[in-house]
């Protein structure tokens, strides 16, 4: 526990470090580390209410607004929430409710905390008129302007009503990639984008926004309401869950939690509020916080180790990637003694040395990685970049433009033994019990040599193996034969064509259907594809010519590999199911590829040309001569609907 002396100077501290988060967007602490100070000083308060500090972080929302803003006072206080991290806190704070209604069951919801920034947006007849910061809680920063950038959020609602609604600007954990040598997370991406007085700087980070609460409603719980804003054009919080027990609420949380991978966007809790609308002006506020609602803060995952090595592995393509052998850390409880450092050139930039303490991130299913070093002894060693390949001695090559540093040597046993393990891997083959370990000793026994050889395994050819019995050897031989009739993008992503992925290999696939003329396209043919750069093309090409790799899809055929003609009439499952789209012209609030995926994601599918198939058109800004032939077939028969792009955003926000 702290003594007045400690409280009253860990309040000072917290101030310093509150200032640096809200007003400043330039945090120096964690977010953990923040929540375990402000948890110190709460528990103080809790037991010596009469030395309370006025000035004390617990009795203000956020922090004052920026002087470059004009100042907008909130109609309602927007209050931040209570947390709790644990089991325990989370049960105190369940008997808490339990005990204003002994004799009831209480209905909860349990949302995703998204990890953004808090915004009131105010409309009028259905139109958007103001938005802004949360501020302070009473007064925030008028942001309209760059509000009126976030895609997602609506300009004009499908009804004409006056309400207010409130929730989260993010920026997409996808197009945080694009940026993120620029930034600590998207959180401070997002929030430097919104407080900053060019609309231009919003409108290029690509903010999205999500929605928790409308005021005003005319629904009396928080179920209902989230389906009326969702019915008002309103992109709501996703994955909310419902609970009526105890056990309910941890289950929906670990359920969040679960997902937690699998959104585009970051969050670092799970939100519980009382579902009732009544019974939530009965329980009534704090001087900061709701009363009926909390936040369970997930597992800090960040943590500070020192940095004892660092080793170079090479990957199937060639790329050498620097990886760091750490003091072993626990992180969002997982023991790491392994981070990557991706290149040599972000070593540079970090200042990274051996020997450095450095703080470990891990998100979710992404490999731990060193984000930056928090102090570095004198005796730290520089990371030298290395001049050959430390597998195959090769000297090294870099190519123009690109910060990778690669081995040139397409027989490095490190490229082979990556490209098998790609190819067999879950996103590709999927051949169950084809780990590493095996691919190693059947590449050092001369037992596989090329992709295809895999084929002609027998089971007495692994009997010789480590760890290979009668039964092991049969079930391999058996997952492998059972992938003898792979689908057309599958097959293509699993040959590891470098600049190839999962989507590329789609979008090459759903072109070409199959993979002869895939081997015959040549660059010029595969930069005209849309999404298909000309570096990529040029990487497919030089592939599918290469002598050797000829012969490999030569032999895949001798072997008995039949590689399926692409589907070109199928669908997704989602509500967008069997609709097909064109976009003609240029977007302004979203990238072909965004939008084309959202379409994909929600069952829809793409069309390369203008015909009586087409069901929707999305027109941008200055559209070719596919608007006029669309004009031209409505005329005989209006099978096409022609969308602008906003009209596009709020179809797919509302489906």
């Amino acid at each position: 526990m702290l003594t007045i002396e400690t409280y009253k100077k860990q309040v000072q501290i917290l101030n310093h470090h509150a200032e640096l988060y809200y007003v400043k967007d330039a945090p120096e602490i964690s977010d953990a580390e923040y929540d375990r100070l402000y948890h110190e000083i709460e528990a103080f308060e809790i037991q010596n209410p009469l030395f309370i500090d006025p000035g004390s972080p617990t009795q203000r929302v956020g922090d004052k607004p920026l002087e470059k803003f004009e100042p907008f006072a909130h109609r309602q206080r927007l209050a931040s929430l209570g947390n709790v991290f644990n089991e325990a806190e989370l049960k105190q704070f369940w008997d808490r409710i339990q005990k204003s209604y002994p004799d009831e069951t209480i209905t909860f919801t349990v949302e995703p905390k998204i990890d953004g920034l808090a915004v009131a947006c105010h409309y009028r007849a259905g139109n958007f008129e103001i938005g802004a910061t949360r501020g302070d809680g009473s007064t925030g920063e008028n942001v309209t302007h760059n509000l009126k950038t976030v895609a997602s959020l609506p300009k004009h609602l499908s009804e004409s009503i006056d309400i207010e609604v409130r929730g989260e600007v993010y920026i997409r954990k996808s197009n945080f990639e694009k940026i993120k040598d620029k930034f600590a997370n998207p959180r401070n991406a997002a929030a430097g984008a919104l407080r900053n007085l060019d609309p231009k700087m919003a409108k290029a980070r690509h903010l999205d926004i999500l929605i928790y609460q409308g005021m005003g409603t005319n629904h009396k719980s928080q179920e209902q309401m989230l389906d009326q804003l969702k019915s008002l054009g309103f992109p709501v919080v996703p994955g909310v869950k419902i609970a009526k027990s105890f056990d309910g609420l941890r289950v929906a949380i670990e359920q969040i939690e679960a997902l937690k991978p699998t959104f585009d966007f970051e969050i670092d809790g799970a939100v519980i509020k009382v579902d009732n609308f009544g019974k939530q002006a009965e329980l009534g506020m704090t001087t900061k916080s709701p009363r009926w609602a909390t936040a369970y803060k997930f597992t800090t995952e960040k943590a500070i180790t020192r940095l004892n090595n660092v080793i170079v592995q090479v990957g199937r393509t060639g790329t050498l990637t620097p990886v760091g052998v750490l003091e072993p850390v626990n992180v969002a409880g997982v023991t790491v003694s392994r981070a990557t450092l991706h290149n040599f050139e972000e070593i540079q930039r970090k200042g990274i040395k051996v020997g450095d303490q450095v703080q470990v991130h891990r998100a979710g299913e992404v490999i731990p990685e060193i984000i930056a070093t928090i102090s570095s002894p004198e005796n730290a060693e520089e990371i030298p970049i290395p001049t050959h390949c430390p597998v195959c001695e090769a000297p090294v090559q870099t190519v123009l433009g690109e910060v990778a540093i690669r081995c040139p040597n397409s027989h490095c046993p490190a490229q082979k033994r990556g490209g098998f393990a790609h190819f067999a891997s879950r996103n590709a083959m999927d051949i169950e019990g084809l780990g590493e370990a095996v691919i190693e000793q059947l590449l050092s026994s001369g037992r596989i040599q090329t992709l295809s050889d895999l084929y002609r395994l027998s089971v007495s050819d692994l009997l010789g193996l480590e760890r290979f019995a009668e039964k092991s050897a049969q079930n391999l031989v058996q997952a492998i034969a059972d992938r003898k009739t792979p689908k057309l993008a599958t097959f293509l992503y699993a040959l590891g064509i470098p600049g190839v992925g999962v989507h590329t290999a789609d979008v090459i696939a759903a072109h070409f259907k199959t993979i002869e003329k895939i081997s015959d396209a040549t660059a010029h043919a595969l930069a005209d594809i849309h999404e298909i750069g000309e570096k990529t093309a040029l990487a497919i090409a030089n592939w599918f010519s290469d002598e050797n790799n000829q012969n490999m899809l030569i032999d895949f055929e001798l072997v008995g590999v039949q590689v399926q003609v692409e589907n070109q009439d199928q669908v997704g499952n989602g509500p967008l199911a069997y609709q097909t789209f064109l976009f003609t012209g240029t977007l302004s609030e979203l990238s072909r590829s965004d939008a084309e995926k959202r379409v994909k994601s929600l069952g829809g599918k793409i069309l390369s040309t203008i015909s009586k198939k087409l069901n929707y058109l999305v027109v941008g800004d200055d559209p070719g001569s596919k608007l006029a032939k669309a004009k031209k077939i409505n005329e005989e028969s209006p099978t096409i609907q022609i969308l602008t792009e906003a009209e596009f955003i709020q179809l797919i926000y509302s489906a």
